[in-house]
Parts: structure tokens; sequence; C-alpha cells
């Protein structure tokens, strides 16, 4: 059985993984996006089925179709599939991006627990609905 990291070691590596990202290092970004996609996934298909203007059956959303693809499945389907859930999900992740560089691990927060503060925020939720509908809300 491997030994688990400890918790000052997994704030190191986030930090690490931060600072990389800061300097626009590709591979560090692609590391962080693999590792909250399903994170960002979720929370993008909750926003979206609220505020989406199709019917059933109108249209396959995109965010389905990433989530099958990331298990390996896929579906070929006749309906147009739908790309406001994408634009959803990149507009997230651009918004993590620059936030991001506010995380310091202070208090020994670990990444995780940053990230997942940012997407459960009321604040950025208001941010998408104004992205999404303009200065309405």
């Amino acid at each position: 059985m491997c030994p688990q990291p400890s918790k000052q070691d997994k704030l190191s590596h986030d930090k690490e993984l931060v600072a990389q990202i800061i300097r626009n290092n590709d591979e560090s970004w692609s590391v962080f996006v693999e590792k909250y996609t399903d994170w960002v996934l979720y929370k993008s298909k909750e926003w979206c089925t609220a505020h989406c203007h199709y019917t059933a059956g109108q249209h396959f959303c995109g965010l389905t179709s990433l989530s099958l693809q990331r298990s390996g499945r896929h579906v070929h389907t006749e309906i147009q599939e739908c790309d406001e859930g994408m634009d959803t999900y990149i507009w997230i992740f651009e918004q993590l991006r620059r936030r991001i560089k506010k995380y310091s691990g202070k208090n020994n927060c670990l990444l995780s627990t940053f990230v997942w503060t940012i997407l459960n925020s009321r604040e950025l939720h208001i941010d998408w609905l104004r992205w999404k509908y303009g200065r309405i809300f």
C-alpha cells in the first residue's frame, strides 16, 4: 500500500501548479482542466438546465456529449448539438484561470477547496448571468 501524501505535500504541489499556470505553462493548465472538468461540467449543467430555452429532443446538449466522452462512451444522434453549455464550460474555466492568481494556500487551504468555493459562489453565478444576459442581472 502506498502512503498518502501529507496535506503539506498537497499544498506545495497546489502552489507549484498555480505558479506554473500563472507562467502560462500549457501542460500545467491541462492538468488543472483535467482535474476540475467534472466539477465544471456539473456546475455548467446546473446553470444551463435552469436557463435552457430548448425543449427536450430539440437539441443534444454538448455538456452531455463531453460527459459521455470522458467516460469512454459516444452518442451518435441525428439531433443538432447545442453549444451553449460548452460556452458556459469554457467561460467558467476562463474565470478560474483569471481568479486562480489569488490562490496562496493561506491557512493551509488546498487548491480543491479554493476552486470549490469559487464554483459555488453567488458572485460567479451572477457574473455568469450577466455574461449570458447582460446587465439586467
